[in-house]
């Protein structure tokens, strides 16, 4: 019996991508063993933290970077950073700003949930959100005219929860705050391209640890050094609860190096392969569709095609089955299934298929 069983958890086939639901992502042999290097070793945390954000920021094409308990942590840092710099005394005097600017520009289509609403997070680190817009229409005037002396930043957010259209892009955020002096920080939790978004101009920028990269349940914050320090002495206040261990920093760098080495043609390729198998497989009793990603990344999936009632009770089928499949389900109101093939092992597209075929023979 392994651990699993022992504590009554079922093993899940995740086909629906790199959520932290489903425990984000399967580590690499390479990142298990040096986490387990790790925790047989004692050292100096500040060091660790410091030289890993380092080196990955070299990899990355940060100017320096920190490492952070998640993509969420790494917001709350950033704009704390961007309230308080690394002065000691508004520091651990948050959330209160103590009069200091402290209003977070943000989209209001940009205002989501993903598993907690990111505006708690801009309050928790002091700051008072303040939505720009409409949630199907913001300008370059919204942004202007909400330009003032108490602002202290302005957070974009890269996810495919976000309204996609009628929002600004991030080259024209970049280009209007860069006028006025208001730092951009981005949420790219689930990006595949960090240079993009290290190298786009924005002033920080948070990145999950655990999903495209492959790594632990962690996250980066990377970019400009002086807010990337400033991001460090958040823990001598919020980010004390948000630190991190050496088995994850060490973890996450082996994940980081290798994930930036990896073959991007051959990662490809073989979804690709997964999502022509889905769909020959589906196509025998269901109308299929190959999905591109809702907010533009790279990644391809295979869906189901019918009514939201009947969509809704397929996934419902899948989940109760023996092992549950979780299959995406962002579009599940307008009658799409998807199916993610990034996080699929060796069986999982013949059982995915047989148990598709079994739900539409009931």
């Amino acid at each position: 019996m392994d651990l699993l069983e022992q504590l009554e958890v079922q093993r899940v086939i995740n086909a629906s991508g790199r959520m932290t639901a489903l425990g984000v992502s399967t580590l690499d042999e390479d990142v298990i063993a040096a986490m387990a290097l790790a925790a047989r070793s004692y050292v100096d945390i500040d060091q660790l933290q410091r030289q890993v954000g380092t080196k990955i920021a070299q990899l990355i094409g940060a100017e320096d970077s920190m490492i952070t308990t998640g993509a969420a942590a790494g917001v709350a840092l950033m704009v704390a950073a961007s309230i308080t710099g690394a002065d000691l005394t508004r520091i651990q005097a948050l959330p209160d700003a103590m009069g200091y600017p402290n209003t977070i520009l943000i989209q209001a289509g940009h205002q989501v949930s993903y598993g907690a609403d990111i505006t708690q997070l801009i309050r928790i680190a002091g700051g008072k959100p303040h939505p720009i817009g409409s949630v199907n229409s913001v300008s370059e005037a919204h942004l202007t005219g909400a330009i003032g002396p108490n602002v202290a930043a302005f957070l974009f957010v890269q996810s495919h929860h976000t309204v996609q259209k009628g929002m600004l892009s991030l080259k024209q955020v970049i280009s209007l705050c860069q006028t006025h002096n208001v730092p951009v920080l981005i949420d790219a939790a689930a990006e595949e391209d960090l240079v993009r978004f290290t190298g786009s101009g924005a002033d920080l920028v948070a990145f999950s640890g655990g999903k495209a990269i492959g790594g632990p349940t962690t996250g980066i914050v990377a970019g400009r050094r002086d807010l990337v320090e400033a991001c460090r002495a958040q823990n001598a206040g919020i980010g004390r609860p948000m630190k991190i261990g050496k088995e994850a920093l060490v973890g996450l760098y082996t994940a980081t190096a290798k994930y930036m080495q990896r073959n991007v043609e051959a990662e490809q390729a073989r979804c690709t392969q997964l999502v022509d198998e889905m769909l020959a497989g589906f196509d025998q009793v269901v109308k299929t569709e190959r999905l591109a990603d809702e907010a533009g990344r790279g990644i391809e999936r295979a869906g189901v095609v019918t009514d939201a009632g009947k969509a809704a009770e397929l996934v419902a089928f899948l989940r109760k089955g023996n092992p549950p499949i979780y299959p995406r389900t962002h579009l599940v109101n307008l009658g799409i299934v998807a199916f993610d093939p990034r996080p699929l092992g060796d069986g999982d597209v013949a059982v995915i298929i047989e148990r598709v075929h079994a739900f539409f023979a009931r």
